[in-house]
């Protein structure tokens, strides 16, 4: 029985990577759902290794799902206000060439994806960071990386920034704080690295003009009556960020957050509703129960002693950096910090160990197309047709060189 529960989590996520499979076409939020279902039905007959309904749905890690809810429905809120709009004009009013255009956006993206999500980040921001380069003239294709790429390594600044951050802030025990004391400086190295490959991989594209007459490069206006909305969103956002770094539970600190952007909103709070994402909500609750289902079969523990022993020999931080970034293509990095969570547990500088889980889980997410949902996020809101060996063109270098001055710096 161990067989079959292991080839539902395999087909899984070979469905999940496809992101379309010709024979089952619904796409990854569904396919993690149906995988879930597929392996508590399974369960059902598999005894003492299969996983019961109760455990599945306990398996669902709330705090990280209503955390990634509540940022999302503060990013939404900022977003209805024009916030993204905003800041897009001041940058674009701010700098004169595409590469000063390029070097804003990657850190900008960043920066607000530590104190956002970044996938909330990548999906608001994409329509009025593509008008701002058609503005310029030029390819909109070096702004697409800028973009995903800037907002995954600046989303491993917080604990908040990502979901797998968020994933490790309720296994660790680390606190905001103390998180942010570790990774603040690796972080922003790594931001300041992936901007100037970024650039240097792009620059011919910089220099060259293109003509945007046909694209739709019209952004929504700030409307006046928004303006109370933006002040309560700004403000319940620094309330969030406050309450964060004040030790505060995280989840909840979001939620509140969310509700009194939720009442300012007033009329406008099925809009709110409706620009949060919930397929992405869908899909980390379904991939929590095929990874949980996968965990009760005692397969990952024989899979990790090997590792373990490895560790023991003195090598450990450097096997669990090749772990995160090899391990993190393939399963994605949210699964797969809650398969090694037993070996983390084990190294003796626990801090440590998860300091570096999420700073290269976030930053592997950069190495391939499918390693980050912004990735996908973006490359489909630009309708550009980059495919998974030209994002790697880009992804290796900035992946390698990212993470190595991150680990020095650290």
């Amino acid at each position: 029985m161990k067989a079959v529960l292991l080839a539902i989590f395999a087909l899984t996520y070979v469905g999940i990577s496809a992101r379309r499979v010709r024979l089952l076409p619904i796409g990854r939020p569904a396919m993690a759902m149906v995988g879930a279902s597929a392996m508590v039905l399974a369960g059902s007959f598999a005894g003492p290794i299969g996983l019961g309904p109760d455990e599945a749905l306990r398996a669902v890690e709330p705090h990280t799902i209503a955390m990634l809810f509540g940022m999302m429905l503060i990013s939404s809120g900022l977003d209805e206000a024009g916030f993204f709009q905003r800041v897009t004009a001041v940058i674009a009013r701010a700098v004169r060439t595409p590469a000063a255009l390029l070097w804003a956006v990657t850190l900008s993206s960043g920066l607000l994806s530590a104190v956002l999500v970044n996938d909330a980040v990548c999906l608001l921001a994409t329509p009025v960071v593509l008008a701002s380069a058609r503005k310029q003239r030029v390819s909109v294709r070096p702004f697409v990386f800028a973009l995903c790429m800037g907002s995954n390594a600046g989303s491993a600044l917080t604990l908040s920034g990502n979901p797998q951050n968020m994933l490790v802030a309720r296994l660790s025990g680390l606190g905001y704080r103390e998180y942010l004391a570790r990774a603040a400086l690796p972080s922003l190295g790594a931001l300041v690295v992936t901007a100037a490959i970024v650039h240097w991989v792009h620059r011919r594209a910089l220099a060259t003009r293109v003509d945007h007459s046909h694209d739709d490069d019209s952004v929504r206006e700030n409307a006046a009556e928004k303006r109370v909305l933006l002040a309560v969103s700004l403000l319940a956002l620094a309330g969030v960020i406050a309450a964060n770094l004040a030790g505060a539970s995280i989840a909840w600190s979001a939620l509140v957050g969310a509700s009194v952007v939720i009442m300012a909103s007033r009329l406008r709070a099925e809009a709110l509703l409706q620009k949060v994402e919930w397929s992405v909500l869908l899909f980390f609750a379904g991939l929590f129960v095929v990874v949980a289902g996968l965990r009760k079969t005692g397969l990952p523990a024989q899979w990790l002693a090997p590792l373990a022993t490895m560790a023991a020999g003195g090598s450990g931080v450097s096997l669990l950096v090749a772990v995160l970034l090899v391990g993190s293509q393939i399963v994605s990095n949210v699964p797969l910090i809650l398969l090694l969570e037993p070996w983390i547990r084990g190294f003796s500088d626990g801090a440590t160990a998860w300091t570096v889980t999420a700073l290269i889980s976030t930053l592997a997410g950069n190495l391939t197309l499918l390693g980050s949902v912004a990735n996908v996020i973006v490359i489909e809101q630009s309708k550009e047709s980059i495919g998974f060996w030209d994002y790697l063109k880009v992804g290796v270098p900035v992946t390698v060189a990212s993470t190595a001055v991150a680990l020095a710096l650290l």
